[in-house]
């Protein structure tokens, strides 16, 4: 498991192993830390999307980081970055729930918009502020999500309820 929160994670990773990445590696390793005297098993690592070195760190990807598009010269920021590992994963998780379909497997993936968490909270409030604000204006909900909404949808997803909500 990955995540940058640990909401799904303290919710469903009892027993199984966390990698727990963020950019900041201080509220990583108190999330670490905070998860870890509960009982879980957690790996803490700093992770910075937009850094070539430190997706290498966290995943073996050499080939998709050869792709021209990966290529630093045309990742226009770290929003541009984000925006093209969010669709890219949405495509994976399509393409892999076809493959594993046809074993009987059940991926889900959960792809919600903004989340508030300590990161949203800084975009919130620094330079893209009025992009965010724009943004929830124009969604049918008009707020970002909580770690909490999305814990409960991976709760429901990941349990044997989750087999017919899919």
């Amino acid at each position: 498991m990955k995540s940058g929160s640990g909401t799904i994670d303290r919710r469903i990773g009892f027993g199984k192993k966390i990698v727990l990445g963020d950019k900041s590696v201080k509220n990583c390793e108190t999330i670490a830390k905070t998860m870890v005297d509960a009982g879980f098993d957690v790996e803490p690592f700093e992770m910075d999307l937009s850094s070539r070195e430190s997706i290498l760190a966290m995943t073996p990807a050499e080939e998709l980081l050869s792709l021209d598009m990966l290529k630093p010269e045309n990742i226009r920021d770290t929003l541009h970055a984000y925006q093209m590992a969010k669709r890219w994963n949405e495509k994976r998780m399509m393409y892999e729930s076809v493959r594993w379909g046809k074993r009987g497997a059940r991926l889900n993936d959960i792809a919600p918009g903004i989340i508030v968490t300590p990161l949203a909270i800084d975009e919130f409030n620094g330079p893209r502020g009025d992009f965010y604000k724009n943004m929830f204006a124009k969604c049918p909900a008009r707020r970002p999500g909580t770690s909490d909404e999305m814990a409960n949808m991976a709760e429901l997803l990941m349990s044997d309820a989750g087999a017919t909500a899919s």
